[in-house]
């Protein structure tokens, strides 16, 4: 299996690659939508570098400086990746909206087919890796990765169908409607992807500022620690978790009635162990805190 690094490096030199053709493609073609297209793997380069840098910075140990991990770089490195998308898709619709207005522009629908073809195919072997890489390293930097390179796709495959369609209507009565499909496009397709870095800055937000994890991770963690307050015959458990890039932030606190039973140091431990192992399957790194008290006010 491939570390981090490596699989962030694929990303960076694919981006790298996809931005020189489509601007050089996309300045000879006269095209804004192949341009869009560069502008946003060029941006992706930048960003996917400062993924790998922070990605090498989070695994170096500086426990003096960070006695809680570095992980917070993930969901802010993220946050800002998505941020700088999301200003560039406002900013390619708002220049396509002009260009509307003021007539459109002519392209040359064959070199523009011939390129969305060759992206679509490239984008999509790259895509598979990363998602594959995903999968397995389970890290926050790949998954935005992969994200960008999906949207790369239908960015590319739109071009394709945009342009085929343009292809065929300079053969039609409406030959004059073509200089429009440039600008409409990049407008669509700008307007469509505004959704995705919204929906992952509100992701990261929540991690930025600690809320809890998504739904089916927080369930998992509340019934361990419903399990181990009955076996074990707890007064109360009080739980709270949080996610922070590829860490889980969980601390516990039993409420202990010592008139029925007070744990020796070996049971908080065997409790302890026996509670980490009921969360081996959740693909995080964990922190895991459990306190014991008789006196209620210390786990509030």
């Amino acid at each position: 299996m491939q570390n981090e690094k490596q699989v962030l490096k694929v990303s960076v030199y694919g981006a790298l690659i996809f931005a020189i053709v489509a601007i050089v493609w996309g300045v000879a073609g006269n095209s804004q939508m192949i341009l869009f297209d560069g502008l946003y793997s060029l941006i992706s380069v930048a960003l996917s570098f400062f993924s790998l840098l922070s990605a090498a910075y989070i695994q170096k140990n500086d426990f003096k400086r960070f006695p809680f991990g570095k992980e917070m770089l993930e969901p802010i490195v993220i946050l800002s990746k998505y941020t700088v998308i999301l200003l560039l898709c406002m900013y390619a619709f708002s220049s396509a909206a002009a260009d509307l207005l003021s007539g459109g522009r002519m392209v040359e629908p064959g070199m523009a087919v011939l390129y969305a073809l060759l992206a679509t195919i490239g984008c999509y072997v790259v895509f598979l890796y990363l998602n594959k890489q995903k999968k397995s390293l389970n890290s926050g930097f790949v998954a935005a990765e992969a994200n960008q390179w999906m949207m790369d796709i239908y960015l590319s495959f739109a071009v394709m169908i945009g342009f085929l369609a343009a292809w065929f209507m300079t053969m039609t009565p409406f030959a004059h409607v073509t200089p429009y499909i440039d600008p409409l496009m990049v407008m669509l397709v700008s307007g469509y992807f505004v959704k995705v870095p919204l929906l992952s800055i509100k992701e990261q937000v929540k991690e930025v500022l600690e809320m809890a994890p998504e739904k089916g991770i927080q369930t998992e963690i509340e019934k361990t620690s419903s399990h181990i307050k009955e076996k074990y015959g707890f007064d109360e458990s009080i739980l709270r978790v949080s996610k922070v890039g590829s860490k889980l932030f969980i601390e516990v606190d039993f409420i202990v009635d010592t008139d029925k039973w007070e744990p020796s140091i070996n049971d908080q431990d065997r409790i302890r162990e026996e509670f980490y192992e009921c969360l081996i399957d959740i693909p995080y790194t964990k922190w895991l805190t459990i306190s014991f008290t008789s006196d209620r006010k210390w786990a509030l």
